[in-house]
């Protein structure tokens, strides 16, 4: 009896056997090759960055808003620099009156102003003041010098009959004929000096106009920074900003926008020795770290790029590392939310393991190839 039961266990355990490798020989596994990667957009992402030092005064953005190219995001503190354009236009307002009450002057024309000096009638004021001063001044000079002339003129021409008659030596008559040029001289030179002046003042105010609006453009740079917009139209992405009150300098990246349109895809970095199956084409599935694939799935994925030759990086220890680039298209609507509602959000810079399917396999294959590959070794050792 207890050999018949053995014979039994012994027929029923061949034909399991027997039943498992006739299966195993049939059944097919998925091939795959994992990579790891991160998600990335398909446009050129845009980075907003300070373009000048100032105190965040309001964030207008969050993560995920979209945005139309020239909303505002992020208004820094712009007291200090309001101040300070302020100043430079009512400096450059001041200098360029002065160059049109010199003009005034040169050319002895009507003072007029321009533009923008209305805006500061204390400035119009100060120089239509000195400009009727300094015509007052040299009027007057001219005057009394003029008047000393016409004085020298008639005693001049008074006494040119003495001469002949003996009455006074030619030697006066000279000396009232030097007085009568020396002050047609004077008034000659008071006015030349009084251009020779204009002219310095001329050239030296250009030059204060040109620095001042250098630097008034300056001012008006910082002011227009304070004020930080969307490059394109997308959505915000990577907002570094939190609170108000954060000190920002320039260079500090503040957001990025992905561009209107981009779709997101996963960049996967791709061992050499694994890249020889992969092929553009290829189905993948895509398990994305933030969410945890036992919970919420994995995402399909397809092969849509893959670079012609390898991206080197250096590693920590002085070597370096080398891998191709290999982009899938993912669809997550193939993950299952945790709760009703939920939305799975993918953005740019999530890390993901991309298990891109190469091909199939039989269970046996699979099963035997370690050993294969031992044995194929092994005879090949001297």
């Amino acid at each position: 009896m207890r050999s018949r039961t053995s014979i039994w266990v012994i027929a029923l355990s061949s034909l399991a056997v027997l039943g498992f490798l006739l299966w195993s020989v049939w059944a097919e596994l998925d091939q795959i090759t994992r990579a790891r990667g991160h998600v990335i957009p398909t446009g050129r992402v845009q980075t907003v960055q300070a373009a000048t030092e100032g105190t965040v005064n309001a964030i207008m953005v969050k993560e995920g808003d979209r945005v139309a190219k020239g909303q505002l995001l992020v208004k820094l503190d712009q007291v200090s620099a309001g101040a300070a354009v302020e100043e430079g236009r009512a400096r450059v307002a001041a200098l360029r009156a002065s160059m049109a009450r010199i003009e005034a002057e040169l050319f002895n024309r009507p003072l007029s102003f321009p533009a923008e000096v209305t805006a500061f009638p204390e400035v119009a004021s100060n120089q239509r003041m000195l400009l009727a001063t300094r015509r007052q001044a040299l009027n007057a000079d001219i005057a009394a010098l003029s008047s000393q002339l016409s004085l020298a003129r008639q005693e001049l021409e008074l006494n040119r009959p003495l001469v002949g008659s003996g009455d006074i030596a030619r030697a006066e008559l000279l000396r009232l004929q030097r007085a009568v040029s020396d002050l047609s001289g004077q008034i000659a030179s008071r006015r030349s000096r009084y251009l020779q002046e204009l002219q310095t003042e001329y050239t030296q105010t250009q030059e204060q106009l040109t620095t001042a609006e250098q630097a008034l453009t300056q001012r008006a740079d910082q002011l227009g920074n304070s004020e930080m917009r969307a490059p394109a139209a997308g959505v915000v992405s990577n907002l570094k900003l939190s609170t108000v009150g954060a000190v920002l300098r320039p260079g500090d990246e503040v957001m990025q926008i992905i561009p209107a349109g981009a779709r997101l895809i996963v960049e996967a970095n791709l061992s050499p020795a694994e890249i020889a199956f992969i092929r553009p084409g290829q189905d993948a599935s895509v398990k994305f770290d933030a969410y945890d694939a036992s919970v919420y799935g994995s995402a399909e994925g397809k092969v849509i790029f893959v670079s012609p030759d390898t991206t080197t990086v250096p590693r920590p220890d002085g070597g370096q590392d080398s891998f191709y680039r290999v982009q899938l298209a993912v669809d997550t609507g193939t993950m299952r939310p945790k709760n009703p509602g939920e939305r799975i959000l993918i953005q740019p810079g999530m890390t993901a393991v991309a298990e891109i399917k190469t091909g199939t396999t039989t269970v046996f294959r699979y099963l035997t190839k370690p050993i294969l590959k031992t044995t194929s070794e092994a005879m090949g050792e001297r």
